[in-house]
């Protein structure tokens, strides 16, 4: 560990405020360039959008340093976001990610902005758009890197980006998935079937969920949700809504001469019949 390490981070802890703690970490990072712990230090404790917002230029360079420093941190972990708080990045973060970073090798470039992209988390209007990106990068990996979290990755953006391109090679890219995460590619395909409202290709799938476990299939809460959704479709399916639409009253028959001579606001009296005597 460098110098830098020895001083910097035991001086910001007696600060005491997180900020001081924060920007200490992001200065050593710059004092120290061929220390990696910082860069990974940095995404430990930027965990606000206002404060990602402000270390813009420093995220990017921690990323740089630390995709360098442990390429295989972005091949295999699973949990990308909470790891590296990519949910509190700003946009202009990836952005500048997607310009800036050049990585010995072109293929791991790809994959390490694919699976940022689709770790970004944003609203709805936005999935299109992100999810666009990270499938776009994740088709440039090249097969020896298409391992690890590759398979769920691939699947999970092309599930809003291209539905019909998942319905396409979703057998293929099962068909190169490891036993160990074939459940979890397979989990990205059924929620991209069932968002698209492709029960086909969802029934095609989802019998292979949990074939490898022993006890049988395992209870997922994702996946009883969406086998709610496909419940509902096909009950929609054979019992279609009746229509309830308004239909108007018959009109009123029209009132006789004698009934029309009469006030329509006075009571009538009706006697019984004199009982006889």
């Amino acid at each position: 560990m460098s110098d830098a390490s020895q001083v910097s981070e035991p001086t910001a802890v007696r600060g005491g405020r997180e900020r001081d703690v924060i920007d200490d970490v992001a200065r050593a990072m710059t004092e120290a360039p061929g220390d990696a712990y910082w860069a990974r230090r940095l995404f430990d404790l930027v965990r606000d959008p206002v404060v990602a917002t402000r270390l813009r230029a420093q995220i990017v360079t921690a990323v740089q340093r630390w995709a360098a420093h442990d390429p295989t941190f972005f091949v295999h972990e699973r949990y990308l976001s909470e790891q590296l708080a990519v949910w509190a990045w700003p946009r202009e973060v990836l952005e500048e990610l997607d310009a800036d970073l050049e990585l010995a090798d072109r293929s791991l470039t790809h994959l390490v902005m694919g699976r940022l992209w689709l770790e970004a988390r944003r609203p709805p209007e936005d999935m299109p758009d992100f999810y666009g990106r990270a499938a776009r990068h994740l088709r440039e990996v090249e097969p020896r890197l298409q391992i690890g979290a590759w398979h769920e990755a691939t699947c999970e953006a092309l599930g809003v980006a291209d539905p019909a391109d998942l319905a396409r090679r979703a057998d293929a890219i099962l068909a190169t998935v490891a036993a160990a995460d074939r459940d979890r590619a397979l989990l990205a395909i059924l929620r991209g079937a069932a968002r698209a409202g492709d029960w086909r290709l969802y029934d095609a799938h989802r019998r292979a969920f949990g074939a490898s476990e022993v006890e049988g299939e395992r209870r997922n809460s994702e996946l009883v949700r969406l086998d709610g959704r496909r419940a509902e479709q096909e009950l929609g399916v054979r019992l279609p809504v009746p229509s309830f639409r308004r239909v108007r009253p018959a009109p009123d028959p029209p009132a006789s001469k004698a009934d029309a001579a009469e006030d329509p606001l006075e009571a009538k009296t009706v006697r019984p019949p004199s009982r006889p005597r």
